[in-house]
């Protein structure tokens, strides 16, 4: 029997929608101008804020919005302003995250419409993410400053200058991944001048943060370094849900001479802290059983300890004005080590059987990338060229062991404390995999508006199985990218885009009569029409693409023979706008609506919701310099948790209200901020998972909490 998700009536959207708009209406009207804001006098001085025609730049841009950038170099490996890439980019910065106090990925990524919570992080320590409708691939997926990152472990945010969201198919950029797109992290650079910031923070439910962010350039510019500590003391809504945190890292940056830029990076975290999960569901999907939102269904043993250690290197050579090489390496060692209990064979009564997954130590990844390519531009005839080629490298070894024991006999209501059972023997995992691409990609100026990208990557992997040889298996292909753009007028940007992506297949079902045979290459493809635009001023912009993207899937045919010959469609509109409605008030909307399908059989694929809205505003109080108060809003659609349709979630909504206050003395600049999340107190579950016949677990949303944070810089 299918459970339909729960639409939002008009009466369940108004008090949301009631409280960002006290925000928006509370605002004075617009001020003369000799008494409007005056924009930082050292953003003035460091960057030209209009064109020769009076145009906006991206600098002006940025100093409008300043939680939004308004470049990145994710999209087409040059730093290209985002309203000139034939792609939808979302940018999100260290303004943004301090103001929210945004420690994770998921707490940046709520402001993306178009990124939904794939896993929500209770038990395996890490959330994961999709991309319009597609899981985001831990082995393959996340970046940090274009290297390829492990997300097998929780990802740190503190030493991170912002969180860049590629949406669609990125094989060009980065190789074989799947189509929703990828996560790129950007780390903080030195500054200019020295510079300390210290952090502190505390919410309601008892966990502390703090930092200490040092920084500096010597040497009459060659040498600048950064150096960021943090640590944290977790605790949760959740029951037996705490744990600790603490990382470091060190940026340096050395320019011997105007044309030679040697970074490095190193940093490392370690985290341990209990697995938590919440409801449950039966086996045939009819029942829920929901203590409360304190709820943890794991044994009070249930733990993870991650460890995370990175390395990376980097130098960039400046030729001529038009011409640059750019190279990078990175290393990275992640250890996983896991205690973790989930219930099986659920039914109405609540009796379950209590499994246990158990690591023979901690798991370990080695991971290796190696980034380098050639920009520049050159003029053929009437025609102006950007050209970038170059090469990529990843690789990664895992190795591990684990066993699926059970614990013991339990029901909801009468939860038993088992002692950890012992495994007899472990599982060996031991994987190898290695990729190589290369790449090339021409931006080229037609004339009269119109421009062409042509772009295409050639790439290999191997997969290795040690204790299994007969599942290795090699592939190659070729993905290509081409787009068509078109600027009627400066600050109007059209395209269309088309972009096929790749990934490793896995292998066949093993149910199937080629049970566990690699399946090779599976592919997809997407077209992408949208239109980018900003007014002159810089005080408004918006972004509108609709896109359609198309992936093989594998299903079981009528031989029993398990091959693409499915296919999974997703046709999806987003939305962006933003503006500076008066001298206090900045305003915005993001939205995505998705049509998801599964072709074969007509259902919608799991864990994509069917709209996501994202509401913000910002108001300064000109009666009180440095006080400013924020508001944001989040809708998001209901979700079925298995492909057959059987268990879905409902629609929620939540708002947030946030105030910040800035004072300077003498000698340090200091600003308070309060935020309360989740003002209306909605009770959700924000993702989960369903296996017909078995089990289901809900993962519960936020309640009503606020944190509040002391930063002093000098």
């Amino acid at each position: 029997m299918k459970s339909t998700s729960l639409t939002p009536t008009p009466g369940e959207f108004a008090p949301c929608l009631g409280a960002l708009l006290l925000t928006l209406t509370s605002a004075p009207p617009l001020h003369a101008e000799e008494d409007s804001t005056t924009l930082p006098t050292t953003i003035v001085q460091a960057e030209r804020l209009t064109d020769s025609n009076g145009l906006a730049t991206d600098s002006l841009a940025d100093a409008i919005f300043p939680h939004h950038n308004t470049a990145s170099s994710s999209a087409l490996f040059a730093e290209t302003p985002l309203i000139e890439t034939p792609f939808s980019v979302g940018v999100y910065n260290e303004t943004l995250m301090e103001d929210q106090r945004a420690f994770t990925l998921r707490e940046v990524l709520e402001n993306d419409s178009s990124t939904s919570l794939y896993s929500s992080g209770g038990y395996f320590g890490t959330q994961n993410f999709a991309l319009r409708g597609f899981q985001v691939g831990n082995f393959n997926g996340y970046r940090t400053d274009g290297l390829p990152t492990l997300n097998l472990a929780a990802p740190y945010l503190d030493d991170k200058a912002s969180v860049e969201v590629l949406k669609g198919p990125a094989a060009l950029q980065f190789g074989f991944m799947p189509p929703g797109g990828a996560i790129n992290m950007t780390r903080k650079r030195p500054t200019e001048d020295f510079s300390t910031s210290l952090q502190f923070e505390i919410d309601t439910f008892g966990r502390t943060y703090s930092q200490i962010d040092i920084s500096d350039t010597v040497a009459n510019g060659q040498f600048g370094y950064r150096l960021v500590l943090a640590g944290e003391d977790y605790d949760s809504f959740y029951d037996n849900a705490d744990g600790t945190r603490f990382m470091g890292s060190l940026f340096t940056e050395w320019k011997p001479s105007e044309a030679v830029t040697v970074w490095s990076s190193l940093s490392g975290q370690t985290l341990e802290r209990n697995g938590y999960y919440g409801p449950i569901i039966s086996g045939d999907g009819s029942t829920v059983f929901d203590l409360g939102r304190d709820m943890n269904i794991m044994q009070d043993w249930a733990r993870n300890e991650h460890e995370i250690f990175e390395a990376a290197i980097g130098a960039d050579f400046f030729f001529q004005d038009d011409w640059k090489l750019k190279t990078a390496f990175n290393y990275q060692t992640t250890d996983r080590d896991s205690q973790l209990t989930y219930p099986y064979g659920v039914d109405n009564d609540g009796n379950y059987t209590d499994g246990a997954y158990l690591t023979d130590g901690p798991f370990e990844w080695d991971a290796y990338g190696a980034h380098a390519h050639i920009e520049g531009s050159f003029r053929t005839g009437f025609l102006e060229h950007e050209l970038v080629f170059g090469a990529q490298y990843r690789s990664f070894e895992t190795d591990g062991g684990r066993f699926f024991p059970d614990v013991g006999a339990n029901n909801v209501y009468n939860q038993v404390d088992h002692p950890i059972p012992t495994a007899p023997f472990y599982i060996p995992i031991q994987f190898e995999y290695e990729e190589v691409g290369v790449f090339l990609t021409d931006t080229i100026d037609l004339g009269k508006g119109w421009s062409a990208l042509l772009g295409g990557r050639f790439s290999h992997y191997d997969n290795h199985y040690p204790t299994d040889p007969a599942s290795d298996d090699t592939e190659s292909a070729f993905s290509p990218t081409v787009a068509l753009m078109f600027e009627p007028t400066k600050g109007l940007h059209t395209y269309v885009t088309y972009t096929r992506a790749l990934q490793d297949g896995g292998f066949a079902n093993r149910t199937a009569n080629n049970a566990w045979e690699p399946l090779g290459i599976q592919e997809s493809e997407q077209f992408e029409v949208g239109v980018k635009a900003r007014s002159r001023d810089g005080r408004f912009s918006g972004e509108l693409a609709l896109f359609q993207i198309e992936q093989d899937v594998a299903i079981i045919n009528a031989n029993n023979i398990d091959a693409f010959d499915g296919t999974q469609r997703h046709r999806g509109v987003e939305l962006a706008l933003r503006g500076q409605l008066t001298d206090e008030l900045q305003a915005g909307v993001s939205a995505t609506l998705l049509d998801a399908e599964l072709t074969s059989t007509g259902n919608r694929p799991e864990l994509v919701p069917e709209y996501q809205v994202n509401l913000w505003s910002t108001l300064e109080v000109p009666a009180v310099p440095g006080l400013a108060f924020t508001a944001n809003a989040r809708f998001t659609g209901g979700q079925y948790l298995d492909e057959t349709e059987s268990f879905s979630t409902d629609a929620y909504a939540v708002v947030d209200l946030g105030a910040r206050y800035k004072w300077s003395t003498p000698h340090a600049d200091y600003t308070l901020r309060a935020n309360i999340e989740n003002l209306l107190d909605e009770s959700y579950y924000e993702s989960g998972e369903f296996y017909p016949g078995d089990a289901g677990y809900l993962a519960y949303g936020e309640p009503l909490s606020a944190n509040f944070s002391l930063q002093i810089d000098f």
